[in-house]
């Protein structure tokens, strides 16, 4: 069976790795966006005959019946790159045609009348190449001098394509999920690796919503750094 799958903010962080990860497993992908172009990381993901990528001002405001549909408001950010998803949400709402919704939030963030038809995942700071600058880990590794405003999650630190590979393995339960990293201190862990200094980050606890899952790192927090590193290097150099 081919499945379909539509992705929102798809030029954004966490939406670009769901792309990759779903492409990954063999999945036919429409990724929209707001951009008329698509941006130079997708030339890692290459030629593929099973992505199709659509301006958000030129999609038809359909979607296919039995598809699923990914709203990763994660990529919101204190910036609101992804403003529109809220617009999208509400749009799809009212569609009568059967299709599964995935949303996916920071800790803490959320709408609890909207997760009852469809799958939600609340995450910690996700990090690796691409990070958005609104990040500490983006801002320290970019130079930018001091660092007063950031909108990490201190409770964690994910790999973001750990954490699309495990979205896309479990969305289709249609439940509710906490992703947790390996360590209970990997966000002071992947600091290290950046900074010898110390960062009192504004955190309250939050309670997990829905199942607890641990994402397991597929690479060591050092080895996710370098390649966030040089690729924040050749982005400089090809300015």
């Amino acid at each position: 069976m081919n499945h379909h799958a539509f992705v929102f903010a798809a030029q954004q962080f966490l939406g670009f790795e769901l792309c990759n990860a779903l492409l990954e497993e063999g999945w036919t992908v429409t990724a929209i966006d707001e951009a008329k172009e698509t941006k130079d990381k997708w030339m890692e993901i290459g030629r593929n005959a099973n992505l199709e990528y659509v301006p958000y001002g030129e999609w038809d405001k359909n979607v296919r019946g039995g598809s699923s549909v990914f709203l990763p408001y994660y990529d919101q950010g204190r910036g609101n790159r992804a403003a529109f998803l809220s617009e999208v949400d509400k749009l799809l709402s009212k569609v009568d045609q059967p299709f599964d919704m995935i949303r996916i939030y920071s800790n803490g963030r959320g709408n609890k009348d909207l997760e009852e038809d469809g799958a939600a995942f609340y995450l910690p700071t996700l990090y690796g190449i691409h990070q958005p600058e609104e990040f500490l880990f983006a801002q320290i590794l970019t130079g930018r001098g001091e660092v007063e405003d950031y909108v990490d999650d201190p409770s964690g630190a994910i790999y973001v394509k750990d954490a699309a590979g495990m979205i896309v393995s479990l969305f289709s339960k249609k439940d509710t999920y906490t992703l947790k990293p390996l360590s209970s201190r990997s966000w002071n862990e992947v600091l290290s690796y950046i900074t010898d200094e110390t960062f009192s980050a504004d955190h309250r606890e939050i309670d997990s919503v829905g199942k607890e899952v641990i994402v397991r790192p597929s690479k060591s927090h050092k080895s996710i750094i370098d390649q966030q590193e040089k690729g924040i290097r050749l982005h400089k150099i090809e300015e």
